[in-house]
């Protein structure tokens, strides 16, 4: 909000709160210049002297209350500040508490994931490691062995007799046997200042060594500590114990104490004991301070914020406030003062208007008095929202911004981060102005934006993701939720923006990865596949020696031969074309016919089943046209050929007779707006207990060398996030059902 309306608004309502002290004041002197003069005549000199006399305590009253309204005055504004300080660490503090939980449960997944890996599988171990750098934003993850080898997912090279097991990162996790942090320190490989979160590796209830995660401390202050109190505040952090463990003066970094470095602060642990938050004021170099402070959670550290009391008063919004009713106090007893020299003359002068100001007065009173009250009420209000609102603006980890007219008028700290522009390089364009052209699905900007603007109309608020650009021309995606409102008589629009471009590159390697570790199954499945068509090849070309000298090469054996051979040529071409697609790692969306995806996919697994002795089956549709669905092909093949190869792993699990059918089947059928996929086996049920968790990243119930756990999790993410559809699961009589909803596009479309 501009500055100067708010600066115009608080001075008309002072102006209008003295005006009515002004009035009060005025009919208490009526009151009292009534008895002044007798309207008779009689005894008027007894009578002026007491009423001078009562109207002298009458004002030294009315001085007294001036004093006690300022002292309240005061005492209300500072309790406001002290609350407004404990809110503001409290916000810091719950970011922290979440980044802490975030990383704790990467490093327990990586952890969970290297425990069932083999040790001599290096090249996993090394992905696992890498990928965890890339979720968590870890500068460093690595391994410190039980038998003393150091494994480095940065492929940092230890130098020699480097012993990982004294390091204080090992030490910590193998002494308490849980996760935790450790206090900073220098790393070896960076030199620079870092905090490392371990934890052991357990393997069949035993050791196998430590897995650590390196975060500069550095990019922490930046990125999570990122509370800016005020000009001249700061924000840093202490454990339990006041050893200080972020700080922005970085020689204070774990050599002193906070109480130490700060003798004004000698009583702060005492304040912290037994307290989750609080706050209090201290005094230095001459100077009043405000500090507040607040436990994060799942550590056993403090976030605190000081500041001095003039910029707490200023950040809160109130010092304005007190200055004019400090201003108003001290001209109304000034005004008082007054009154009482120029009694004497003015009694004379308010006599002859006496009876009409009574009359009018007393019409008015009890009106003003409540006008007075929700007066007051209403400027109390405005303030205290006016402040949370600027403080939860600012402080956002979202990008909030305001349009007026489509126009950006207003943006947050974080937007500026986001789209790396200064605030004027944001206010003055419009949405388009930083969007690409063409969004991924290949929709103009322009012709989705006004979809969205007129869905938006009906009230509705809109969610959506949409690629922007940042002021260097790079593309990053991002959720957007979109509300149109009415504020102070102005149509504006809500915009709140999340940069989710480090999830959907996570999402997009671990789909990658997953891909390449199905390659070696299919390259078999392949050489399988071509193994017949290949001997009836050699067939072919050895009848040919034979024909040859018994004379019997004539046109019908020739036509026969090149018919049958280009037969099998044709058949390995096209598994070869299936392969490609499956391979292929465009992510186009466009239109595709489902059934044709659906036996591509059968093809390349035929081979493997055929081994494990399972019948594949598709029972499609008897329509003839295609059942075509939106989306990526390769990636929808990749779905299919993932639930297959957990129904033959369901049922090579299954133990009973050995007459039980060991069936699969893909029943694919549609109505008016929708197709349905049913991939249908006779293997092992899914337990009750697991069915919520079998789509949760990294859960499985295989070994780790035959499941990593991102399988389903990435088939769903396909389904409902590339091709908007519904990917569920559910027991049957013989077995478990995967079903996959897809919406149906039909032929105008």
């Amino acid at each position: 909000m501009p500055k100067t309306e708010n600066v115009c608004t608080n001075t008309e309502d002072e102006t209008k709160g003295s005006s009515l002290l002004l009035n009060k004041l005025a009919r208490l002197l009526q009151r009292y210049l009534g008895k002044i003069y007798d309207p008779n005549g009689t005894e008027m000199t007894f009578k002026v002297k007491n009423s001078l006399i009562t109207m002298t305590l009458a004002l030294i009253a009315i001085l007294t209350l001036i004093g006690v309204t300022y002292h309240s005055t005061r005492v209300i504004i500072d309790r406001t500040v002290m609350n407004h300080q404990q809110n503001i660490a409290a916000q810091a503090a719950n970011t922290t508490g979440i980044w802490v939980q975030q990383q704790i449960k990467i490093l327990t997944s990586a952890a969970n994931s290297l425990g069932k890996e083999p040790e001599k599988n290096m090249e996993q171990t090394m992905k696992i490691l890498r990928m965890a750098m890339d979720a968590g934003d870890f500068s460093d993850v690595y391994i410190g062995m039980a038998d003393g080898q150091m494994i480095d997912g940065a492929e940092w090279v230890p130098p020699h007799g480097y012993d990982p097991r004294i390091r204080p990162w090992y030490r910590r996790a193998a002494s308490s046997d849980s996760v935790g942090f450790t206090y900073p320190y220098v790393d070896m490989t960076t030199r620079q200042l870092v905090i490392a979160l371990s934890m052991p590796i357990i393997s069949d209830r035993r050791v196998k060594g430590v897995l650590s995660a390196d975060t500069n401390l550095d990019m922490l202050m930046k990125n999570v500590v990122n509370a800016r109190a005020a000009k001249g505040g700061y924000t840093f952090v202490v454990s339990q114990g006041g050893t200080i463990i972020m700080h922005p003066d970085k020689n204070l970094l774990m050599r002193e104490k906070l109480q130490d470095a700060d003798p004004s602060l000698e009583n702060i642990l005492n304040v912290m004991k037994d307290r989750d938050s609080g706050s209090f004021s201290y005094t230095q170099h001459g100077k009043e301070y405000i500090l507040a402070f607040q436990k994060i959670e799942n550590v056993d550290w403090y976030l605190c914020t000081t500041m001095t009391r003039a910029n707490a008063y200023e950040l809160s919004g109130r010092a304005s406030m007190l200055l004019a009713t400090e201003s108003v106090l001290k001209v109304l007893g000034i005004l008082v003062v007054i009154t009482m020299l120029g009694i004497g003359g003015s009694a004379l002068i308010l006599y002859l208007y006496n009876r009409r100001f009574v009359n009018a007065m007393q019409k008015q009173q009890v009106q003003i008095t409540g006008m007075n009250e929700d007066l007051k009420w209403n400027i109390t209000r405005r303030k205290e929202l006016e402040t949370h609102y600027h403080t939860l603006f600012n402080v956002a980890n979202d990008a909030i911004m305001v349009c007026k007219g489509m126009i950006f008028v207003d943006c947050n700290e974080k937007a500026n981060e986001i789209f790396g522009l200064s605030h004027y390089g944001i206010l003055g364009n419009n949405m388009l102005d930083l969007s690409p052209a063409h969004q991924p699905d290949g929709v103009r900007s322009h012709e989705k934006a006004l979809v969205i603007i007129s869905e938006a109309e009906k009230g509705e608020q809109q969610f959506f993701n949409w690629n922007f650009l940042r002021g260097d021309g790079t593309e990053f995606p991002a959720e957007v939720s979109l509300k149109k409102l009415r504020l102070n008589n102005e149509q504006l629009i809500l915009l709140s923006i999340r940069d989710i471009s480090k999830r959907v590159n996570a999402e997009q390697q671990l789909r990658q990865a997953q891909k390449m570790a199905a390659m070696g199954e299919m390259v078999g499945a392949i050489a399988h596949q071509w193994r017949q068509p290949l001997n009836i090849l050699s067939t072919y070309v050895a009848s040919i020696q034979s024909a040859y000298y018994n004379n019997m090469v004539n046109k019908d054996f020739v036509e026969k031969l090149v018919s049958g051979a280009d037969s099998q040529i044709q058949f390995m071409s096209k598994t070869i074309d299936d392969f490609r697609h499956f391979f292929k790692p465009s992510k186009t969306k466009e239109p595709f016919d489902s059934v044709d995806a659906i036996e591509s996919a059968a093809r390349l697994i035929a081979p493997n089943y055929k081994d494990s002795n399972i019948d594949l089956r598709i029972l499609k549709p008897r329509e003839k046209y295609p059942l075509v669905v939106n989306g990526c092909r390769s990636e929808f093949v990749h779905v299919v050929l993932n639930l297959l190869a957990n129904a033959r792993d369901a049922i090579a699990e299954k133990h009973g007779d050995a007459d039980e059918p060991r069936d699969v089947h893909i029943e694919i059928e549609h109505d008016d707006n929708n197709v349905m996929i049913k991939v249908k086996d006779t293997g092992c049920k899914i337990a009750e207990h697991i069915m919520p968790k079998i789509f949760n990243p990294y859960f499985s119930t295989k070994t780790y060398a035959s499941g990593t756990g991102i399988g389903l999790y990435m088939s769903r993410t396909i389904i409902e996030s590339e091709m908007q559809g519904t990917l569920t699961a559910q027991n049957y009589e013989h077995g478990a059902v995967f079903i996959i909803t897809l919406p149906k596009m039909h032929k105008e479309e």
